[in-house]
C-alpha cells in the first residue's frame, strides 16, 4: 500500500512538472496581427441596420465608422479588453443606392493609427418600398406541419386506448 501511494505522488509530481515544462510562456504574437472590420451584411437599403465589428485592436482605444465616399459618421465604438469591437450602425436614408465602404479608423496593437474599410452595396428602393410577394405567408415547412399532426393524432390514439384499457379494469370484462 505504501509503494502503491509513493508510486502515485511520483507520477502526479511528475505529470505537473512536465505540465509546467511543456506549457509556453504566454506571450503576445510578433508580428501581431492586422486589425480586421467586418459588417454583419454587405447588401443594405437606407435606413437599415447592420453590425459592425472587428478584432486585433488596442484594448480600451476607440474605433470610428465612416461611410464613404459621402464622408458620413456613422458613430463609434470601444474597443474591448481582448481586441474586439461590435457596435450597431444605421445606414442614413439620403445614402443613394451603389457601391461604398464602411472605414474603420483607430488604433492597431502596435499604437500605430490604422485605418481598416469593408465593401457594402446599398440597395435601391423598389416600387415604393415594399417587399414583393413571393410565395407563402406561412413561414413554417409543410413537413413540419406533417409531423405535427402526425404526432397529435398518435398521442390521441395512445390515450383513447389507455382509457378504454382503464374502464375495462373497471368493470370486470
Amino acid at each position: 500500500m505504501k509503494k502503491l501511494a509513493a508510486v502515485s505522488v511520483w507520477a502526479l509530481m511528475f505529470c505537473l512538472l512536465a505540465g509546467l515544462v511543456a506549457t509556453p510562456a504566454s506571450a503576445q504574437q510578433y508580428p501581431p496581427k492586422k486589425p480586421t472590420c467586418e459588417v454583419s451584411d454587405t447588401s443594405i437599403s437606407p435606413g437599415d441596420q447592420v453590425t459592425v465589428s472587428g478584432k486585433h485592436w488596442q484594448p480600451g482605444s476607440t474605433v470610428t465608422f465612416t461611410l464613404r465616399p459621402e464622408g458620413i459618421n456613422l458613430g463609434s465604438a470601444t474597443v474591448g479588453q481582448n481586441g474586439k469591437f461590435s457596435a450597431v450602425v444605421t445606414i442614413p436614408n439620403s445614402v443613394q443606392p451603389g457601391a461604398h465602404t464602411i472605414e474603420c479608423s483607430g488604433i492597431d496593437r502596435r499604437g500605430d493609427p490604422v485605418v481598416r474599410a469593408t465593401a457594402i452595396q446599398v440597395l435601391g428602393i423598389v416600387g415604393g418600398g415594399a417587399a414583393a410577394f413571393t410565395g407563402s405567408t406561412l413561414n413554417v415547412p409543410l413537413w413540419m406541419v406533417i409531423v405535427a399532426g402526425l404526432f397529435a393524432l398518435g398521442v390521441a390514439l395512445v390515450m383513447l386506448g389507455r382509457r378504454r384499457n382503464s374502464r375495462r379494469a373497471w368493470t370486470g370484462s
